[in-house]
């Protein structure tokens, strides 16, 4: 794990801007750097998070020949078959390194390689003899890879921070991408909030050569696959999939622990861990809320299988919290789950190097509660007409402050079902973007309604199935994940999902409906193999918390004064994107206790944060 920056073309770029650039993100690899520079044609720069071979594990990496140079940001679980088929066919090796196999792949298989490989990754790798550099994302997205144009050459990096870093990109906002951030609470690819900095969509690469930029998806997640129809047999190849994925990210030179939140996803990774063999180290975070702990659900889990289990509280006291997140975070970032993220990486640094994560179990197979509402509310044609019918009678529009839930309620089935689930994944609808925006800026940022038309717009699958290849696409990667990856990687922390590995979601997309939602039974194959694992029934059928922080309260009591002092400075209310009024008004209804705004209030603070911490002087 680490951090990677640099460029291709004949650029105004020499050692110094490359080591900027890889100061960015000394964060994500405090262990060791490496550049390679050749003036006019490129510079890699790589900073180390030592996980594997730690004595000889250095990068950039050369093939036999020096012809091509490599620098990966991730890990390759398969490296070890790979690196014994390579050596048969004549490749020697010089370090132990997991990515060394890539520049042997890529002298067999061109850009082609990737295929090849099973982790997470984000590689930078420079052909010599083709001076061709080609930058490539890992299939579901794990880890991050940035870019932008300079010139007739390009700049990359793991962060967009670091490219800033460069001092050949300006820190602008895109209102593009901040009007997308306004409705999604993160920006999607291929933007990143800043114009001119770009990002790859997860199973991307990209292709730089002689000036000319080629990017084009070479994984895509194949929904026509079937899976096991019989049960016995779906949950025996589900179980044997997800203890080989474990198995494979407990490979590490290094102490390896778990997240460990009560949940059926990072409940059921403990419990391969603890099978595999070794005493499992388990870190949570606690909240001091009612509705929002599930600290005994942790320690429950704990004390099944017998992990060495450490927690801590989240206290209000958090602003530092907060502008550190926005401040990793580098881009428009408004899940505020990142705060407990952070401070629960933190902690478990302090223990060990490598958590294990369950990230990315509903996203696969069905774990979200608004699933269930969504194929509900396309059951219930007679009453969506009714809600229509409420509408467009004007009787919700005269509802006092009270009724906002209901009004809000009305308009969503009223809808039709793409349009309903965007709705349920948007912070500002099309019409309150409209409303609260000033013109100045929506002319400069284009359509509200583009993100629902484009980036929320359901794939033509049957069944749950569509919400769960766009949620795959979209929230898994450009929120959860990007998450994850930045929080942990603020204090070197590597995180690895064996629910995120590509052939489990394979296999989930394959499953028949019944195996994902059964009756009112969310993630049904995962809650059963939980059970036969070993896991009560009572807390596998608890309901889904999640990791949310209890904002709404705060911003009534101890984060009032900061809320209001953030949105209400006229700083913030003379950048020229909202209309004051509006502003003003849902901080009132909040406040006042008459709406609950938490997450639009959260949406605008972040981004006035990151206004200040990125943008201006």
């Amino acid at each position: 794990m680490c951090g990677i920056a640099g460029w291709a073309g004949d650029i105004e770029a020499d050692e110094a801007v490359l080591a900027r650039m890889c100061a960015a993100v000394a964060h994500r690899g405090p262990d060791a750097e490496g550049r390679h520079v050749v003036p006019g044609k490129v510079g890699l720069g790589f900073r180390r998070l030592a996980i594997i071979d730690l004595e000889t594990g250095d990068q950039p990496i050369a093939d036999e020949r020096g012809d091509s140079l490599l620098t990966c940001n991730g890990e390759i679980y398969n490296f070890a078959p790979l690196r014994e088929e390579l050596r048969s066919r004549g490749h020697s090796f010089a370090t132990g390194s997991d990515c060394e196999v890539i520049v042997h792949l890529y002298e067999e298989r061109g850009p082609d390689f990737l295929e090849a490989l099973q982790g997470m990754f984000a590689i930078a790798l420079w052909d010599s003899r083709a001076e061709r550099l080609l930058l490539a994302r890992d299939r579901l997205g794990v880890k991050p890879l940035h870019w932008a144009p300079v010139g007739d050459g390009i700049l990359y990096a793991s962060e967009p921070g670091a490219i800033l870093a460069s001092g050949l990109v300006e820190p602008r906002p895109d209102p593009v991408a901040l009007r997308e951030y306004l409705t999604l609470q993160y920006v999607p690819p291929p933007r990143s909030g800043f114009a001119g900095i770009h990002k790859l969509a997860p199973g991307e690469r990209l292709l730089w050569q002689g000036g000319a930029i080629k990017v084009e998806p070479w994984w895509q997640l194949d929904w026509s696959r079937r899976s096991p129809e019989g049960t016995e047999d779906a949950l025996a190849e589900l179980d044997r999939l997800l203890a080989q994925a474990t198995r494979e990210r407990l490979v590490a030179d290094v102490p390896v622990g778990a997240f460990l939140s009560g949940g059926i996803d990072s409940s059921l990774v403990v419990s391969y861990m603890a099978e595999a063999g070794s005493r499992v180290r388990t870190f949570s975070i606690d909240f001091p809320e009612a509705g929002f702990s599930e600290a005994r659900h942790a320690r429950r889990v704990a004390e099944i299988y017998g992990t060495e289990h450490e927690e801590r509280t989240l206290e209000p006291a958090m602003v530092p919290l907060i502008e550190e997140a926005v401040r990793f975070a580098g881009e428009p970032f408004a899940d505020s789950s990142a705060i407990p993220t952070l401070l629960l990486s933190r902690m478990t640094r302090e223990s060990v190097t490598v958590a294990l994560s369950g990230d990315g179990g509903d996203e696969a197979f069905a774990g979200y509660r608004r699933y269930l509402v969504a194929r509900t509310a396309e059951r219930l044609g007679p009453v969506t007409a009714v809600a229509r019918g409420l509408r467009r009678s004007g009787i919700t529009e005269r509802l006092p402050r009270a009724g906002h839930q209901v009004r809000r309620a009305v308009d969503a089935l009223s809808l039709p079902p793409a349009a309903r689930y965007a709705s349920m994944m948007s912070h500002f609808s099309p019409a309150e973007v409209t409303s609260m925006c000033t013109p100045d800026f929506l002319a400069a940022a284009g359509d509200p309604a583009t993100a629902w038309r484009q980036t929320l717009a359901p794939p033509a699958l049957p069944g749950v199935d569509r919400y769960l290849a766009l949620d795959t696409a979209t929230y898994l990667p450009g929120d959860l994940l990007l998450k994850v990856d930045r929080m942990s990687m603020a204090d070197a922390l590597e995180v690895r999902s064996p629910l995120l590995d590509y052939r489990v979601h394979e296999f989930a997309a394959g499953l028949p409906e019944r195996m994902k939602l059964r009756g009112r039974t969310t993630k049904w194959a995962l809650k059963e193999l939980a059970a036969r694992r070993g896991l009560p029934r009572d807390l596998v059928h608890r309901r889904k918390q999640g990791f949310g922080v209890p904002l709404g309260t705060w911003f009534r009591g101890p984060l009032r004064s900061w809320l209001e002092g953030l949105l209400l400075d006229p700083r913030s209310l003379e950048r020229g994107y909202f209309e004051p009024a509006a502003v003003r008004r849902l901080v009132g209804e909040h406040l006042g206790g008459d709406v609950d705004h938490t997450y639009r209030l959260w949406n605008l603070a972040v981004l006035e944060l990151w206004h200040r911490t990125w943008v201006d002087d």
